[in-house]
């Protein structure tokens, strides 16, 4: 089975790509954080420099474009192929306010015949765009309120040829909220059983992996999003080995927090993200909530080193609770 990481938006960058790749090797695809594909046709430097190969060497990264667009999306597309990369994927799952008021990441799921236009114009000026290389994939939510929504939106993904179409079985209107679909989704794959569908929802713990395995044979790749910045050896443990350990999970923590240092300008904003972060990794200490509470209150470099030593001299590392079920 393969095992690809998320686009999260500022939280998989290169730097964490980096980092987790070189202490939890493993993982088949790293997604990135959406770039937008705009009208202008050039991307913000940030975003160029996420996108630079010498920041992702070695890696096995996508590029995932957020646009609404066909030519700004051929666009952004022809720009990642001349950077090397083979795949991209398009944003269809992003459920914040500001994307899909504009008519992009699953704002493009209400209209299903504007989607099917998208897909046509694209593939009908591919190989024109110098892309006949590269394949096209996508991550999509199952509709925007309602999951019956599914059946015209996958009958338009059914139409072209995809290279995958990872799932995530809610929603936007759900965000991330409660239990994954899974009916809905066991109703996508028994109507199109050739579609190359990737699962992505919840799985955080070997448990749930199981459940989908059983309750889906045949799946041959699950994303993993929260799971895996909560538990960045959460591939490890999927595929039969080692679970987390706390000496591990401080080293991961040490070396991102050190690269961020040297890359992002200034104490406050390092500490800001280092703290969305530990929106996740705090779930790994359930017993710690004032050491937590004492991390997220730090505002300056000594207090927070001073609040994340005290964490992992103190605080039990606990392994995540089955999510699907």
């Amino acid at each position: 089975m393969k095992f690809y990481f998320a686009p999260m938006e500022g939280l998989t960058g290169h730097v964490c790509r980096r980092v987790h790749h070189a202490l939890f090797p493993g993982v088949d695809r790293y997604y990135t954080p959406f770039v937008t594909a705009t009208h202008t046709h050039s991307f913000k430097q940030k975003e160029k420099h996420d996108l630079a190969p010498e920041n992702n060497e070695g890696l096995p990264v996508v590029p995932q474009i957020l646009a609404r667009d066909p030519e700004d999306f051929l666009w952004a597309a022809s720009y990642a192929a001349s950077l090397g990369y083979k795949e991209v994927n398009l944003n269809l799952g992003c459920p914040v306010g500001t994307v899909v008021k504009h008519g992009r990441g699953s704002g493009m799921l209400s209209d299903p015949e504007g989607l099917d236009r998208f897909f046509d114009a694209v593939f009908g000026k591919w190989e024109e765009a110098g892309l006949s290389g590269v394949s096209l994939s996508v991550k999509t939510r199952l509709g925007m309120t309602e999951p019956s929504e599914w059946e015209r939106i996958f009958a338009v993904y059914a139409s072209y040829p995809l290279s995958e179409i990872t799932v995530h079985a809610r929603t936007r209107e759900d965000a991330y909220k409660g239990i994954p679909r899974l009916d809905v989704y066991g109703q996508i794959r028994e109507k199109y059983p050739d579609l190359p569908l990737v699962y992505n929802g919840n799985v955080f713990t070997p448990e749930d992996l199981t459940l989908i395995k059983e309750r889906f044979p045949g799946t041959e790749a699950v994303m993993l999003g929260r799971g895996l910045v909560a538990d960045p050896a959460l591939v490890r443990e999927l595929r039969g080995g080692e679970s987390l350990t706390k000496k591990e999970l401080r080293a991961f923590h040490d070396r991102l927090y050190g690269e961020l240092t040297e890359t992002m300008p200034g104490t406050t904003v390092v500490i800001g993200k280092m703290k969305e972060y530990w929106v996740h990794m705090g779930a790994m200490f359930p017993e710690s909530g004032k050491q937590l509470k004492a991390l997220n209150k730090a505002r300056t470099k000594v207090e927070y080193e001073g609040a994340v030593r005290v964490l992992f001299n103190t605080g039990h590392l606990t392994k995540r609770k089955r999510s699907l079920i």
